[in-house]
């Protein structure tokens, strides 16, 4: 998953990874806290299941649902240990896609909009009624080191080009840092969407993964190296976990098929991302090239091209 906040090596490849996200800026404060967080990924997990359910047959859904409850079991322990493995907990790996697929791969799921944590900004939720499902929609991201035009799909991942409209469209994205840029040979990406710049701060609700991790007909794609230059794709801590973050590939990008492509960045787009790679060609070295730029990245305004 291209995540918010950190990375880690994961089968010799280098996963970008956002920060599991907090509610509020910080991360969980005490017990109560956590038992509220691991209550809530149920209660999500819980409705999605019965979104599923009308498409499985009875004996598939109850095994799934035993792999669930011992999933969120070991969410609970872990959210209620004590106020020691506060950082273990922010800093850790998250499964990869063998891991996890048992539980979560299921079938892409309907486009819908799901309250999340608090929001890093006041934005209101997208609409999934009468979701445009072809065509195409171009807008600018400006910039303090120039404007990056992108193109967003609405055939190819129609609930993560709705969202990214919505949140332009609500100014949701001016005035905020790019977090996060990789530098690496297996990677070249600049990460942006949060309005707190932490990594860790969303819109306040989650959505589901489109393509490529489902394609059209709902199969799950096998082709390896999509992201490659020019790719607009969502950022994520996990499977369905998609929300404001996103990030654009300078330069083909060793990933798993984890992160919503959802659209693509133009040429005169690619100038200004190439610019940005350069000057931090030589920074985070200490961290494989992973971390904050070195000189501030900022989106200035957002917009829908005219």
């Amino acid at each position: 998953m291209v995540e918010s906040e950190g990375s880690g090596w994961n089968n010799g490849t280098l996963e970008v990874r956002p920060t599991p996200q907090r509610k509020g800026p910080g991360a969980l404060s005490d017990n109560s806290s956590r038992r509220d967080a691991a209550l809530k990924n149920l209660e999500k997990e819980l409705k999605t299941r019965s979104r599923r359910e009308k498409m499985r047959p009875l004996g598939v859904t109850l095994a799934t649902l035993v792999v669930l409850i011992g999933l969120v079991g070991g969410i609970w322990f872990a959210a209620t240990r004590g106020g020691d493995d506060q950082d273990t907990l922010a800093d850790e790996e998250f499964p990869d896609e063998t891991e996890t697929s048992e539980a979560v791969d299921e079938g892409p799921l309907d486009c819908e909009y799901t309250e999340g944590e608090e929001a890093a900004k006041e934005v209101s939720m997208p609409s999934a009624d009468d979701l445009r499902t072809d065509g195409s929609t171009d807008l600018t991201l400006a910039t303090n080191k120039g404007d990056i035009g992108v193109s967003v799909d609405h055939s190819q991942a129609p609930c993560a080009a709705n969202s990214f409209e919505h949140l332009v469209s609500e100014s949701f994205y001016d005035d905020t840092v790019c977090h996060r840029v990789v530098v690496s040979e297996g990677m070249k990406i600049l990460q942006c969407g949060d309005p707190s710049g932490s990594g860790a701060g969303g819109p306040g609700y989650t959505f589901p993964d489109e393509y490529p991790r489902w394609n059209e007909d709902g199969e799950q794609v096998e082709e390896e190296g999509l992201y490659t230059r020019g790719v607009l794709a969502m950022a994520n801590s996990g499977p369905n976990t998609n929300g404001s973050q996103f990030f654009l590939v300078a330069d083909e990008s060793q990933l798993p098929n984890n992160y919503t492509i959802f659209g693509t960045i133009s040429e005169d787009g690619l100038e200004t991302l190439d610019g940005i790679i350069e000057e931090n060609a030589d920074a985070n070295q200490e961290n494989g090239g992973d971390g904050e730029p070195t000189d501030e990245v900022k989106i200035e305004t957002a917009s829908v091209n005219t």
